[in-house]
């Protein structure tokens, strides 16, 4: 069996055990300048035009991971010799025809494991393929691995003990943010153009600002059954060095059966002419202000979008320190069950076991003092908010806000084992304190890249709108990405260097 953290230490050798001869027609070099200035569209266009093809793609995406991924850990289940193999007699079809991709390790692919980063699934082998996955593979794009999380996605940054710690590709001793960190980090170093990732209250988002990406999460059962049924407070998209792969990706992976909630969007091309009403509010849902670096990027973007024409107003939405306590005494039972399983796996509790995480296992003993009450009134807070907060965004198309209070900390300050649970909570909640609203909403939001801090971390602008307008926020993106580039911004540590 191909390990799971480590593979071969070559292309050439990878290529010799898949007995496929190294593509001839293209120079490797080329094919890296290609993966360094086109997006998954583009290149999916020169395959198909018989310009290069999906066997030279995978190589050098293969050869990218081998020489990139030892530094950033972010493919933890590699599966280089499947892609070459089914690369070597690809058929140029689809929007993304031939395009290397890897998926989180929280989304099903036949013949692989789900671990969701978590010792407690570690053995969880996937017979079946989710249909997401059907229909990413439908879309042309070709596997070569799955991508580092925390635990059950539990915390905004991927470090853990089964899968251990993502590094972000622009400083290595900082995080790529959780808990899609592993799909940032390899979109961050060129290795593949776009990544599949999931969202329960910032995991697209956190780590596509942590590492200059774009990422738009979609609104609640939008998108077909992924890495969940949708229905809760997660939802799959992507994160992407461009707006048009995203919003390609997001027009294939949508839910067309008869009871989806939404008419689907078709694939959107580019900007709106339509100018928008764009609220803007600082403050955190505790009430406090981001780094004054954050504060900047989005007062600047605010600027960007009054001179392209959109109307920008000061609001403040209505969500109070309240929302924390509400957001975990739902999410919490996640954790309480998680501990369950754990239990009935080892026939002992989780605490003599060591099988979950310490602060996963001290959230769930926490979570387990609230009582059905307390759930009930927690959904009945909900409910409430989706309607005060309907009426809110009312008064304008989008809100603009921080994604983060600040830029990707070091690796250890989210997730250190040594720290009691009544310190590492309060982190890890005022660092996410901007991304969990519009889960259980079921909002659209994105993270648009705003930058670098003057450290050279990456820094995202927050966009939310109405549920089931994720049409509004691919054009304002559009626009956004024409007007302030960030293609050519790449990490110290990515093909661009090598």
């Amino acid at each position: 069996m191909i390990s799971r953290r480590s593979f071969l230490g070559s292309t050439a050798a990878t290529v010799a055990l898949s007995g496929i001869a190294p593509a001839a027609s293209a120079q490797s070099s080329d094919i890296n300048n290609l993966m360094t200035t086109t997006d998954g569209l583009g290149l999916a266009q020169l395959v198909k035009k018989g310009e290069i093809t999906p066997l030279e793609l995978a190589e050098t995406a293969v050869k990218n991971a081998l020489a990139l991924n030892g530094d950033l850990n972010a493919i933890t289940t590699p599966m280089y010799e499947q892609a070459l193999e089914k690369a070597a007699v690809m058929r140029p079809q689809g929007p993304f025809a031939g395009v290397p991709f890897v998926v989180k390790d929280n989304l099903d692919v036949a013949g692989q494991y789900t671990t969701n980063g978590s010792r407690v699934y570690a053995d969880n082998y996937a017979r079946r393929s989710a249909p997401l996955t059907l229909a990413q593979e439908a879309a042309g794009l070709n596997l070569i691995g799955k991508t580092n999380m925390p635990e059950v996605g539990a915390l905004n940054t991927t470090e853990g003990q089964l899968l251990g710690p993502c590094s972000n590709p622009w400083a290595l001793g900082h995080t790529a943010g959780g808990s899609s960190g592993g799909s940032a980090a390899t979109v961050a170093a060129g290795i593949t153009p776009l990544a599949h990732a999931s969202d329960g209250g910032g995991s697209i988002r956190i780590p596509a600002a942590n590492c200059g990406l774009f990422g738009l999460k979609p609104s609640r059962q939008r998108m077909l059954w992924g890495s969940s049924d949708q229905k809760t407070y997660a939802a799959d998209n992507c994160v992407s060095r461009s707006v048009r792969d995203s919003a390609m990706l997001f027009a294939l992976g949508q839910d067309r059966s008869p009871t989806a909630p939404f008419r689907p969007i078709p694939f959107v091309e580019g900007p709106s002419k339509d100018r928008l009403t764009i609220g803007v509010d600082l403050y955190s849902y505790f009430g406090d202000m981001p780094d004054p670096e954050v504060q900047r990027a989005v007062e600047d973007m605010a600027q960007l979008c009054e001179d392209l024409g959109h109307t920008v107003v000061e609001t403040r939405q209505p969500v109070n320190e309240e929302f924390l306590t509400r957001f975990n005494q739902i999410f919490g039972f996640r954790m309480v069950g998680l501990a369950e399983v754990a239990t009935a796996k080892a026939g002992r509790p989780p605490s003599e076991t060591g099988m979950l995480e310490p602060v996963v296992l001290q959230w769930a003993e926490f979570a387990s003092n609230y009582t059905p009450e307390d759930v009930a009134q927690a959904n009945q807070y909900m409910q409430q908010l989706k309607l005060d907060y309907a009426e809110w965004l009312s008064g304008m198309d989008a809100y603009l806000s921080p994604v983060t209070p600040a830029p990707a900390p070091e690796l250890g300050f989210l997730y250190d084992p040594s720290v009691p649970f009544d310190e590492m909570f309060p982190r890890l909640t005022r660092f996410a304190a901007y991304t969990p609203i519009q889960n259980p909403l079921g909002l659209p939001a994105m993270s648009v890249p705003a930058g670098l801090s003057t450290t050279g971390l990456p820094v995202g602008c927050h966009f939310v709108a109405a549920a089931g307008r994720e049409d509004l926020l691919y054009a304002l993106a559009y626009e956004l990405e024409e007007a302030q580039p960030w293609w050519d911004l790449w990490a110290p540590v990515s093909v661009s260097n090598l």
